[in-house]
């Protein structure tokens, strides 16, 4: 559903490998078996808020808000 070209473009945006941080400390980019959103794929979770149908777009804006 688009989740691996999108971890990958987000990894490679944020210069940083699985696991990784940003130097700010903000984020830290981990990955997850499942998120139990199959149906709103691709889906990323930042702290305990689910986020589903995550594009490019979306994912930047996701990022931006959590201070990446």
């Amino acid at each position: 559903m688009g989740a691996n070209a999108l971890a990958d473009a987000t990894l490679a945006k944020l210069g940083l490998a699985w696991h990784g941080t940003t130097p700010n400390g903000n984020v830290t980019i981990e990955p997850v078996y499942c998120l139990g959103l199959c149906a709103c794929a691709p889906a990323v979770m930042v702290g305990e808020t689910l986020h589903g149908r995550v594009d490019g777009e979306k994912m930047d804006a996701i990022l931006k808000e959590a201070g990446a």
